[in-house]
């Protein structure tokens, strides 16, 4: 096994190959869910200028992998600039949570939960490189960076009380399509598919969208799917706020009935 570490998938014995939810995948799964608790559990007591050192610490460590995968692709003959550039969805989160944890900007904390847990998450599930045995290098590497951009926003709010506001997902949104829109030209360009705005990712929901609605209309239903999933993120920190809300008011009503029966009294 250890010869094949960096070997590319065509060059891997049968016999060595993965598959979806197999017990190599799910044991991966179970051991990078456990890693988030045991960091933030670690972590959750400290000042908050060391939680930020330990964010800026972890999202250093994203673009050092990035670099990793594509000096990887160039030493096995598969660099492609239409592929393994740091143009997708999630490879662009190795840039911009470094950039979040050293400016702390508000929009980009929420970036990094609207838009890199969910996609980093279903890639956790579904990776593309699923085939790959979990002993090796592009495996580890794409379960390690999904890992870190899925924990670094859980962190936040676990570790460092960061609450997600509903009413700053449009800014979001209108983010990513920016993004989007500034990555179609490359992808022309490129032959590529970055961002998978001309196909699917292998052994995700959209290669099943695509199968009943074709490309690129397949984008549809996968925006509609993000929005069950941003609804199911959100809604917890909606229910908190109004639940907040509430229980304020009746304290204020409360407080207006002690100050009348005060005034009853005298």
């Amino acid at each position: 096994m250890l010869n094949y570490f960096f070997s590319y998938i065509d060059d891997m014995p049968m016999e060595f190959r993965n598959t979806l939810f197999s017990a190599q995948h799910l044991l991966t799964i179970s051991m990078v869910i456990c890693l988030w608790v045991v960091l933030t559990l670690i972590f959750k007591d400290k000042s908050r200028e060391e939680k930020w050192r330990f964010i800026v610490r972890i999202s250093l460590l994203l673009p050092l992998l990035e670099v990793a995968q594509i000096i990887w692709y160039k030493s096995i003959g598969q660099f492609s600039v239409g592929y393994t550039l740091p143009l997708h969805l999630c490879s662009l989160m190795c840039v911009i949570l470094p950039i979040m944890a050293f400016s702390r900007n508000v929009l980009l904390m929420e970036y990094s939960y609207a838009m890199g847990l969910a996609p980093a998450m279903m890639t956790l599930l579904t990776p593309d490189v699923y085939y790959y045995p979990s002993f090796s290098f592009i495996y580890l590497q794409t379960m390690l960076v999904h890992g870190i951009i899925c924990f670094i926003p859980i962190f936040m709010i676990f570790g460092m009380d960061f609450k997600p506001n509903f009413r700053n997902l449009p800014k979001v949104i209108g983010m990513l399509v920016g993004l989007s829109i500034l990555i179609t030209p490359v992808n022309y360009i490129t032959n590529g598919n970055y961002f998978f705005l001309k196909y699917p990712a292998t052994g995700s929901p959209m290669e099943l969208f695509a199968e009943f609605v074709g490309s690129p209309w397949y984008l549809i239903p996968t925006l509609l799917l993000g929005c069950v999933l941003w609804s199911v993120l959100y809604l917890p920190f909606v229910l908190e706020n109004r639940a907040k809300k509430r229980k304020q008011q009746v304290l204020r009503e409360y407080e207006v009935i002690e100050q009348h029966k005060e005034k009853l009294l005298i």
